[in-house]
């Protein structure tokens, strides 16, 4: 048994070790290794990407492929096009990271930027199982969102309109969920509460849900329907926690709607106070997210220095020696 798990233990520490791998597969099975164009050579000036002759590389337009071999002393070279691909499996890309993190910071201009290498690469593949062209539309519909740039917005939903052919839920989810944010934006609160209930219990992505959620809490705060609008809000939080990108989001929808429902029949539930905790907390825990500063115009200047006190001590708080 402890060679066993010796053995184990071995592998495991060999896979954390190893580099994930990228690979594209083709309609003749071909499973070949690729140059990861997103990894670079940083000492290089200007920077460039890394390339392993020994993995196939990607032409300059993204939509051919081409892998040299070795045979009998003759170097051959083998290209195929992309939209012959079946299969992409891709690790983590670094610039989808960092978009992500650009749009929670309020930098969606250069989320834009960053995201656009990743959206050029796998432009001839949108829809091939595994490509990470969805994921990085779905980062891009993000940025235009707070952009509040309603007429980029329909462009891009233009272009993806063309792009869904039924094959990827996740892109037709992703389509719905932003035309239901411009219906918003037009007004249409009634209308976006119906598709937003009709449409939660069909999803399962927890993505999905925790978008929806926000969409229908926004409307039902414009309606001043704000005991459904806090309701809807916390199930974020409470259900789909994992989802940290929309919980500033799920934080201040909440926090509007207990001062909504505060008045002076609710007076003795302190509302207002339980508010300005919501908002203590957002501060404190997403400090340079676009909610954060639009939490600290809505609390009271003590509160506000108290929440940036706090959020101060976390960052200065040292690790924990293991």
């Amino acid at each position: 048994m402890t060679m066993r798990i010796y053995t184990l233990t071995l592998a495991l520490l060999f896979l954390a070790a190893s580099s994930p791998a990228q690979f594209v597969t083709f309609k003749n099975g071909d499973r070949w290794e690729v140059n990861n164009p997103f990894k670079l050579d940083e000492k290089a000036r200007p920077p460039r990407p890394i390339i392993d002759p020994s993995k196939a590389s990607f032409d300059n337009t993204f939509e051919k492929i081409e892998r040299k071999t070795v045979s009998g002393g003759i170097e051959m070279s083998t290209t195929k096009k992309m939209t012959e691909a079946i299969l992409i499996e891709w690790p983590v890309i670094q610039p989808m990271v960092e978009a992500k993190n650009l749009i929670l910071r309020g930098e969606s201009s250069k989320a834009l930027e960053t995201i656009e290498p990743v959206l050029k690469t796998f432009s001839s593949v949108k829809t091939v199982r595994g490509s990470p062209w969805i994921k990085a539309a779905a980062i891009k519909l993000d940025a235009l969102d707070r952009l509040d740039n309603d007429a980029a917005l329909s462009t891009f939903l233009d272009t993806l309109d063309k792009v869904d052919d039924g094959s990827s839920p996740e892109l037709t989810n992703k389509i719905k969920l932003a035309k239901l944010l411009l219906q918003a934006r037009k007004g249409d609160h009634a209308g976006v509460i119906t598709a937003t209930t009709t449409l939660i219990p069909q999803m399962d992505d927890p993505d999905v849900l925790a978008r929806l959620h926000l969409l229908k809490g926004t409307s039902l705060l414009a309606l001043k329907k704000y005991e459904d609008a806090m309701n809807t809000y916390l199930r974020v939080p409470v259900f789909y926690g994992s989802q940290q990108e929309h919980l500033p989001k799920a934080l201040l929808g909440a926090a509007k709607a207990f001062r909504g429902m505060d008045s002076p029949a609710t007076r003795s539930l302190k509302l207002e106070e339980v508010s300005n905790r919501y908002l203590t907390e957002l501060i404190a825990t997403f400090p340079v997210s676009k909610e954060a500063e639009e939490a600290k115009k809505l609390l009271p200047k003590e509160d506000r220095v108290a929440a940036e006190a706090a959020q101060g001590a976390i960052q200065e708080t040292p690790p924990v020696s293991q």
